[in-house]
């Protein structure tokens, strides 16, 4: 059996709550944490879900606790570690999960969504780093960080440019935090989801190249929680600064449309 290191460690996982709608990457996320042996500190705006995500990390035998925080407020943001450092004895971990989009087009974008939205997918990462970072340099026994930025950060993202905007801080974000934290043996790393929904978690295993994105297959929930399980764990220990794209191969494809029943039979040469 691998050793992932994370057994005893103590991990903060912020928007950890699950929302029906949603993917749920926080829950997962916190619950693939606890499973490798870390104690989780399950930080959410809505306190029926972070008690949920700790309920269910419970109920599989793991350790969790309950914070609820509006971690768009920085002074909430600070106020939530130090519960966090209190209830768990420090931070080893630090995962940060939240983000949303808001849908239009750029030339219609109001100053209202793009403050929106800059505040629920790149302010909150700011806040929580750096506090996080604070207490693991003065704890002095390094430490990891994992955000979860998306491929939107990385191509274009047509109709929700702010999103996209956003997106591309956070990986900015996280290699300077990344850069500045290695001195004290903290790493800080980035998830690029892709095209995460319910439907890829119920796609079938062995099917591929399905729908003309994803060149593997869609993403699944679990992908994305799986994914920061690694950067959170030993297994990543002399990587940072580095963002992890987990999108089936969406954005690797070839500027040319070119398919497999468009070229010549290879055979006849």
């Amino acid at each position: 059996m691998i050793d992932l290191g994370l057994g005893g460690k103590r991990a903060v996982v912020s928007g950890a709550g699950l929302i029906p709608e949603r993917a749920g990457h926080g829950r997962l996320t916190a619950v693939r944490l606890a499973e490798a042996g870390a104690t989780v500190a399950c930080i959410d705006l809505d306190a029926g879900r972070a008690e949920g995500t700790a309920e269910a990390i419970a109920g599989s035998g793991g350790k969790a606790i309950p914070i609820v925080a509006d971690m768009t407020d920085s002074n909430e943001v600070e106020r939530a570690l130090d519960e966090a450092e209190a209830g768990l004895g420090g931070i080893d971990v630090c995962v940060d999960i939240i983000g949303k989009a808001t849908w239009d087009q750029a030339q219609d974008t109001t100053d209202a969504d793009w403050d929106w939205t800059l505040a629920n997918n790149l302010n909150h990462v700011f806040y929580l780093f750096r506090g996080a970072g604070r207490r693991m340099v003065e704890q002095g026994t390094g430490g990891s960080m994992v955000a979860l930025s998306s491929v939107d950060g990385i191509t274009a993202s047509a109709f929700h440019a702010p999103y996209g905007a956003a997106k591309a801080g956070v990986i900015s974000l996280v290699r300077t935090f990344a850069d500045e934290l290695g001195h004290w043996g903290i790493r800080v790393n980035c998830v690029a989801p892709g095209n995460v929904g319910h439907g890829s978690q119920a796609q079938p295993a062995g099917q591929f190249d399905t729908n003309g994105i994803n060149p593997l297959a869609a993403p699944r929930p679990m992908d994305i929680a799986n994914a920061v399980l690694l950067f959170s764990s030993d297994l990543t220990e002399r990587v940072t600064g580095q963002v992890l794209s987990v999108d089936g191969g969406a954005t690797i494809h070839s500027l040319w449309d070119i398919r497999r029943e468009t070229i010549p039979d290879y055979r006849q040469y």
